[in-house]
């Protein structure tokens, strides 16, 4: 063991280091398990933890969830969100962390995956570029803990990549020199494989990569040629390999992300290109640059003086400079110019988190340095020094006079930037000896690991948290709700969420709750949502707001519905604070099946089913926005054939309107409020009885949302998901009684438009009426899995269709009585096809388009890569 550590200590410590360095910081920060909080944030929080979730249920219970999904808003092809979210090795350890332990397994996989960035790239300094010794943790340390990384600690699926990226280039150095091409073959197609989206930014560079080592070791055109020829087959032959799961992502990405491709683009600059030098400060970064900040390139002083010297010193071949300058200077204008920088988004500007693909940048720079540092046996001279220190002096001036510019600046951070640099340059540059030859390598060393580390904590302690309890205090609510559900019902229904930690619940927890957030959400499910009165957005869409018609017809059998706090004893230990999505009274209409300490379980009597017998009327259904309860009515009366006159809604009045700092108007709808005194507080009350015991409704408008007012029943702040860019609507009540219905909206603003404000009357009886007609003449499942449904169905009509709210993809065959149709799309989102009179026996099953053919090309790569591998170990 001595002899081994002996040997290979700078890769151990290129491992442990950076895990040592980033466990201490998860202790000091209290962490779980070290702690009350968790690395939980962001996205991290309220999106990635429950697909971690949903993979290890997936792999130990239901391995074909990971093509299809029920869970993913109203069911969806999972393989383009497992491409993205969900393949890199590391989530198999999931497998061990259940329930509220998942955030103990986020923390120990980050831990890991900082480890092995630090050992892949010390595995390149070693072995490619043939450095020794203790400046091989020093820069694999500066690589695993750059600001990159730091920053993107959050974006965990994210962090392969820089793990891979020196797997890659290291292969591809074997490619070139030894035309040895199985490393390279395979560690691009694993990368293609884990996280095609990052692989494309590392293909993007390999180009780049390519280029710069064509210069620095040009021999020939012969061998260019031939290096070339092995690049781009390798390449392509990667690819190959990777098909078995490119190739469904593609067909999933067409309906997905490749639906918001930018076509149109301005030759500009993003921002004033000087301001990327407040990045390389210690602690350049806060929630602010999240959405919308500048590129995260700090890579620690150590790093940023090897680069600077690769391009000062008199021993690095003009040629390798020329090519490195044009490199880099492409990477720059990469960080600024806004055509480059969507191609390396895949031509889509990122929705938060700018720069994803600065990881390569930093790379560079890093790789520039152990290059320069090599070749100058890790020694500055004199004018070196100077050189690197006026251009440190000039960029944290720049940083110093236009601090104003960069919330996450202080005088404190570019002080201790500027002591590092001049710390790291002194080392360097201190007249060699026998003894402090020695010692140099080392205090380097030492001098980055603090570096780095004061860096991530002047960096994460900007950032917030969520405690274990609010992640594990839901999720166990969540839990016990499944566990009822399962225990009531074991045939296949959707459920209605009203309350919830994230609007990824259903995925963690196996419930088809109709709400669903991810990158990957074909664009038509937003646009159904959108028609429907539920909140939408181009990567979200959160069922909330249903009525008695969107419930049956979506086949919402089971309501979820968080119990009122005056009801809970919330200073008990068993009891979290809900978040509560919806109020829904018109549950009473249901029928209350079960509860738990915190919720209650209602079953929906008029839910039809995943399919239904439907007029072909339903074909001709118009897209409608903004006019959500028209086209509930619309479905309904083309479902059932009845006529287009048929109404469901009545406007109904209010009985009392106050204003208050605001001019009265009589049309409530549509009117433009300001205050009167801009000074004082405004705001509208209306008021109204309900006449009948008939659920009541209320639209607003996108202008209504969050932003522009604060909305109460009664006393009481209304509780909805306020982030909406259609109409959406909202369930005031649904009782008889003479209780008087107060509705307050309290501007947020100097004026308020009453976009879509109209108050509905639904005539239940009829509603009933229909949708028990639906329901005579449903589908009765006999079997379901996440990609096959059996089931018969009684069409009692001519002219009828089989209507389902299965969201269309070509990957959906429809069998009727064990004969194949053609199925087509319905209400530009769901699956429909033709059948006849009688008693039918229907199935469904479903395989992700492009999956046999991904398989194929995948097959025939591997046989290639073996037969190209046997005659090179024959050569």
């Amino acid at each position: 063991m001595k002899e081994y550590l002996k040997k290979h200590y700078p890769l151990v410590l290129s491992f442990w280091t950076p895990v040592l360095l980033m466990l201490g910081y998860f202790i000091y920060r209290g962490f779980y398990p070290f702690g009350s909080s968790s690395v939980l944030t962001v996205d991290l929080g309220q999106q990635y933890v429950d697909f971690f979730a949903y993979f290890r249920h997936t792999l130990l219970h239901s391995p074909s969830e990971l093509l299809y999904s029920f869970s993913k808003a109203l069911g969806g092809p999972m393989i383009g969100e497992a491409a993205y979210y969900l393949l890199s090795p590391f989530n198999l350890l999931f497998v061990f962390f259940p329930g509220k332990y998942l955030t103990a397994g986020c923390l120990l996989i980050l831990l890991l995956k900082y480890g092995c960035a630090g050992y892949t790239f010390g595995r390149l300094l070693k072995n490619e570029l043939k450095l020794n010794g203790w400046m091989i943790p020093a820069l694999a340390t500066s690589y695993a803990l750059m600001g990159w990384m730091i920053a993107n600690q959050l974006n965990m699926l994210w962090l392969d990549a820089p793990i891979f990226l020196p797997l890659i280039i290291s292969a591809l150095y074997r490619l070139l020199q030894k035309k040895r091409s199985l490393a390279y073959v395979l560690w691009l197609a694993a990368m293609m494989i884990i996280n095609y989206y990052m692989a494309y930014m590392i293909c993007l560079f390999l180009v780049l990569f390519f280029a710069w080592y064509q210069t620095a070791y040009f021999a020939g055109l012969k061998k260019f040629w031939s290096q070339l020829y092995l690049f781009i087959s390798r390449s392509l032959l990667a690819v190959g390999v990777s098909a078995l799961v490119l190739v469904p992502t593609y067909y999933s990405l067409v309906a997905s992300k490749g639906q918001y491709t930018e076509k149109n683009f301005q030759l500009h600059f993003e921002y004033a290109p000087l301001k990327m030098l407040s990045k390389f400060v210690i602690g350049a970064f806060n929630f602010e640059q999240m959405p919308e900040g500048f590129p995260n390139l700090f890579v620690g002083s150590l790093a940023l003086i090897g680069a600077l010297l690769y391009f000062i010193s008199l021993k690095t071949d003009w040629r390798s400079k020329l090519a490195a300058f044009l490199v880099s200077t492409f990477l720059w204008l990469s960080l600024c110019f806004e055509p480059l920088d969507l191609l390396w988004h895949g031509m889509q500007f990122p929705v938060w988190y700018p720069y994803r693909f600065s990881f390569v940048v930093s790379f560079w720079m890093i790789f520039l340095a152990a290059l320069a540092l090599k070749e100058n046996q890790f020694c500055l001279k004199n004018h070196q020094s100077l050189i690197c220190l006026g251009i440190f002096t000039a960029g944290l001036s720049y940083v110093y006079f236009n601090s104003k510019s960069f919330d996450y600046v202080s005088e404190q951070v570019l002080l201790l930037t500027a002591l590092f640099n001049v710390l790291l340059l002194l080392v360097l540059t201190v007249k060699k000896t026998p003894l402090n030859q020695r010692l140099t390598p080392l205090v380097i060393f030492f001098l980055v690991c603090f570096e780095m580390l004061v860096n991530t904590a002047y960096s994460l302690n900007n950032i917030s948290y969520l405690t274990q309890a609010e992640f594990a205090g839901p999720t166990k609510v969540i839990a016990q709700d499944q566990k009822k559900l399962a225990q009531l019902d074991t045939g296949f229904y959707r459920t209605a969420q009203l309350y919830g930690r994230t609007k990824d619940d259903g995925l963690a927890h196996d419930l088809k709750t109709g709400s669903y957030f991810s990158s990957a959400l074909e664009k038509s499910i937003p646009d159904f949502y959108g028609q429907l009165g539920q909140p939408d957005g181009d990567n979200y869409v959160g069922y909330y707001n249903g009525t008695l018609i969107s419930d049956s017809l979506l086949d919402m059998k089971y309501l979820l519905q968080a119990k009122d706090k005056a009801e809970l004893d919330l200073r008990a230990s068993d009891k979290v604070d809900l978040n509560v999505t919806s109020y829904r009274p018109d549950t009473k209409l249901y029928s209350l099946r079960a509860q738990t300490d915190q919720t209650r379980i209602y079953q929906n009597p008029y839910a039809i089913g995943l399919g239904y017998s439907a007029d072909k009327k339903l074909k001709q259904l118009k897209v409608l926005y903004n006019q959500p309860l028209t086209y509930q009515t619309n479905w309904l009366n083309a479902a059932t054939g009845s006529a287009n006159t048929t109404k469901y809604f009545y406007a109904a009045n209010f009985n009392e309107v106050v204003f208050q700092n605001t001019k009265k108007q009589i049309n409530l709808t549509g009117a433009f409020f300001k205050k009167t005194d801009l000074a004082k507080p405004a705001q509208i009350i209306f008021k109204f009885t309900p006449e009948t015991d008939d659920p009541y409704y209320l639209t607003l408008g996108a202008s209504l949302d969050g932003d522009s007012a604060t909305w109460y029943l009664g006393s009481k702040e209304y509780p909805y998901y306020k982030t909406f860019r259609h109409t959406i609507v909202l369930n005031p009540t649904v009782s008889g009684s003479d209780d008087e219905v107060v509705i307050t909206a309290k501007f947020k603003k100097n004026s308020l438009w009453l976009e879509n404000f109209v108050l509905y009357r639904m005539d239940r009886s009829l509603v009933e009426q229909k949708l028990n007609q639906l329901q005579k003449s449903s589908w009765q499942l006999a079997k379901a899995t996440a990609h096959r449904l059996t089931g018969t169905i009684d069409i009692t009509k001519s002219n009828q269709l089989f209507a389902t709210t299965i969201p269309y993809s070509k990957g959906w065959q429809a069998k009727v009585d064990g004969k194949a149709v053609k199925t087509y799309k319905i209400q530009d989102t769901f699956v429909g096809f033709d059948i006849g009179q009688g008693k039918h026996q229907v199935t469904l099953t479903f395989t992700p388009p492009g999956l046999y053919l991904g398989i194929i090309l995948t097959l025939v790569s591997l046989v290639l890569v073996f037969i190209i591998r046997l005659r090179e170990n024959k050569a």
